[in-house]
């Protein structure tokens, strides 16, 4: 215990509270939070934890272990964080989304005021009980994409479609804002859907596309190392995007490999920013081609009016006469004709 919160245990005595300075309160409090996290981390005894492995990436590539690997729990979504040495990982044959049996120690880590839990692994192991094993209860994958439907969508043909972007939740990812830059004003904040969410968690991912009723779906991430795009082949996300009815495009940012998601997707972009580049033209294309297709169709209704008629010339509404008779010069003539007749027989 720290001479400050001695001093101020020893205040209860007296009776009387100690006075102190604002910096002198945080630095108690900081005080208060490490021995906490002091306590926790001399808890010695070894747990098992059993879960499933989420998705991770090297955020260290010098360094001997591998920081944040999540470990999710299956019954309620919860996920917590362990350190584990890359060499037991990575010759354990263990992929993300297995389920999997971690022994370690319960940790905590202090930064900025804030405590939070860290499992620090001593070993990891497949958890060989078949009811809990995802990847063994999981199809083959070149089956599943087998029986996926295969149909293309068409761009929707409307001057303003709706959109739902689906984001990085991550506040440094800026994706949704290279996206909607590059969109410019081609469908109006009131047409468009933002859905921030994990991109390192396929489940959450392929609820979200299944979730979106807009014409148009984008899922966009930014650039990494290739482990982080291997969510993008995990069968939840195969599986929402081929069943989705809207036009489906992405905008992955990374070029060293292919995922399987871009082959069902209706249009596959190497950024964010060329996704909504692409999608932005569709929408100017289809504008284009609805005025070019008004400008046409205005001479014909020109064409289509019936033109005015002529002074003297209309014939009373249930007229009898023939058409011979209701046209103005055949009217002229005939009495031009009676005229010269009566003359005749007068000189006769």
């Amino acid at each position: 215990m720290t001479t400050l919160i001695r001093a101020f245990a020893n205040s209860g005595a007296t009776g009387q509270a100690p006075l102190l300075r604002p910096a002198q309160v945080e630095r108690l409090f900081a005080d208060g939070l490490s021995q906490i996290t002091a306590q926790i981390c001399d808890w010695a005894f070894p747990v098992t934890l059993v879960g499933v492995l989420g998705h991770y990436s090297d955020r260290a590539p010098k360094a001997p272990r591998y920081y944040q690997v999540p470990i999710e729990d299956l019954a309620d979504g919860s996920v917590i964080h362990m350190d584990i040495d890359k060499t037991a990982l990575n010759g354990s044959g263990i992929e993300p989304g297995d389920q999997v049996r971690v022994v370690g120690r319960i940790g905590a880590n202090l930064f900025r005021g804030e405590i939070s839990l860290r499992l620090n692994a001593l070993a990891i192991s497949l958890d060989e009980e078949p009811s809990h094993n995802r990847r063994r209860q999981e199809r083959p994958l070149l089956d599943l994409l087998r029986h996926l439907p295969r149909k293309r969508h068409a761009f929707p043909e409307q001057p303003e479609p709706t959109l739902t972007l689906i984001h990085s939740a991550s506040s440094e990812a800026r994706v949704a804002d290279d996206f909607l830059n590059a969109l410019q004003d081609r469908v109006s904040a009131a047409r468009r859907i933002l859905v921030p969410v994990s991109m390192n968690d396929p489940i959450r991912i392929a609820a979200a596309i299944r979730d979106a009723s807009t014409a148009i779906v984008a899922v966009v991430r930014g650039g990494g190392p290739a482990s982080d795009f291997r969510v993008f082949d995990h069968p939840d996300v195969l599986e929402a995007l081929a069943h989705s009815r809207a036009y489906r495009v992405l905008g992955l940012g990374h070029s060293a490999d292919t995922s399987l998601a871009e082959l069902v997707a209706d249009h596959p972009a190497t950024t964010p920013s060329a996704a909504g580049q692409y999608v932005g033209d569709q929408i100017v294309k289809i504008r284009a081609t609805r005025f070019r297709e008004q400008r046409e169709a205005e001479p014909r209704r020109v064409e289509n009016i019936p033109p005015p008629a002529m002074a003297g010339t209309h014939a009373p509404a249930g007229s009898a006469l023939p058409e011979w008779l209701r046209n103005h010069t055949t009217l002229k003539l005939l009495a031009l004709g009676t005229l010269v007749g009566l003359a005749l027989a007068r000189m006769l």
